[in-house]
């Protein structure tokens, strides 16, 4: 799996916009199975929102990126934006903040197409293209989402970027992805790891 280095550089890390771009690799290591989801932090928050979708976390600090359903007066999904996207600092107050232009453009934010079926849409991220989640109606007010994580059709929760701060320039090394099989109810995780992910000049 590639990923361009703008997106894994600005979403993991958002440093910069004009970085050049390079692609960095993603390779799977693992794919795991247990009874409970994992928690890559398990003493930090865990984001409960209303109507959300999943989240993602970085070694860098607790703060959140979380993605949340969107839904007109009826309780249908928008048809126009069906998900949103913001930051809860949890690194502060817990305040929630819109993602900045570039985050939004280049990092987080998320690019949305809707598919012939009513009620469906295709979301990726956009520092994530190869994960890309169906979203769909499920009733009124409530949405699900599926993706496909260690070759299994699951509801995502959420990702993390791990970051290598060592260096004169962080680097990102690894990636994991964790959901719930919805017909099991067990959790199934993803590590990737992540070669030529440093910023350069």
């Amino acid at each position: 799996m590639v990923l361009s280095r703008r997106a894994l550089i600005g979403g993991a890390l958002a440093l910069s916009v004009a970085a050049p771009v390079h692609a960095a690799r993603l390779t799977s290591v693992k794919v795991t199975e247990s009874a409970r989801l994992p928690l890559i932090r398990p003493k930090w928050p865990v984001p409960n929102e209303p109507h959300q979708l999943f989240f993602i976390q970085r070694s860098t600090n607790s703060n959140t990126v979380v993605y949340t359903a969107r839904f007109d007066r009826d309780g249908r999904l928008n048809a126009k934006t069906p998900a949103q996207v913001y930051w809860r600092r949890y690194n502060t107050s817990g305040e929630r903040m819109a993602l900045r232009g570039f985050e939004r453009r280049f990092a987080y934010g998320m690019r949305i197409r809707p598919q012939d079926t009513p009620g469906e849409w295709v979301v990726n991220a956009v520092a994530a293209p190869m994960f890309p989640m169906l979203l769909r109606q499920a009733a009124p007010y409530r949405a699900e989402v599926f993706t496909t994580i260690g070759g299994r059709k699951v509801h995502p929760v959420y990702g993390f970027v791990s970051v290598d701060e060592s260096g004169f320039l962080p680097r990102v090394t690894a990636f994991s992805f964790h959901g719930i099989d919805p017909n099991s109810g067990r959790a199934v995780s993803e590590l990737f790891s992540v070669s030529d992910g440093e910023f350069r000049q």
